[in-house]
């Protein structure tokens, strides 16, 4: 347990940080630099599509083929939350907190099973992603946006999916 809370408490500070690195990193995201922040998330993806996979052959036989359906059909909606991102630098967003839905999922295996474990994951990480839109209001150099705050849930809520299809315990 102590170690899943401080993997979800390190990731909350990382967001803390982005919410002021934001500003600093944008020009990354953006002209011949972007070919490189886009290869990083392609990166990110490709290294959990083959972690995914392998987490798919640990499991029995019969279970392989419906979990990686459900995997394609997750992998399916994170892309779609990505085509639907105007910029690059808010495709972050599903990296941040899908990590974050996936460490939800950890940490509340603590305290809940089943379907009430899935939803408290979901609705931390929402919670997280709101305060962090609300966090971002308040900073002279950038903005509250309710499409990021809906990004960041679906983002959380597809990955703790995919955490408990996989079922990836604590």
């Amino acid at each position: 347990m102590q170690r899943d809370a401080a993997l979800f408490g390190f990731w909350l500070a990382l967001l803390g940080t982005c919410l002021h690195l934001g500003p600093l990193v944008r020009h990354w995201f953006e002209g011949a630099s972007a070919v490189w922040a886009g290869g990083f998330l392609l990166l990110s993806a490709a290294l959990a599509a083959v972690w995914a996979g392998g987490r798919i052959r640990r499991l029995a036989p019969q279970r392989r083929l419906p979990a990686a359906l459900f995997l394609a059909f997750t992998a399916l909606g994170l892309a779609l939350l990505a085509w639907l991102q105007p910029m690059l630098i808010e495709r972050t967003h599903l990296l941040l907190y899908g990590v974050l839905g996936v460490l939800a999922w950890r940490l509340l295996a603590h305290w809940r099973r089943g379907g009430p474990r899935l939803l408290g994951a979901v609705l931390l990480a929402a919670l997280v992603g709101l305060l962090d839109e609300l966090g971002q209001g308040l900073h002279p150099e950038r903005m509250f946006d309710w499409r990021d705050v809906g990004t960041n849930a679906a983002a959380a809520a597809l990955t703790a999916l995919a955490a408990w299809r996989l079922r990836i315990a604590a």
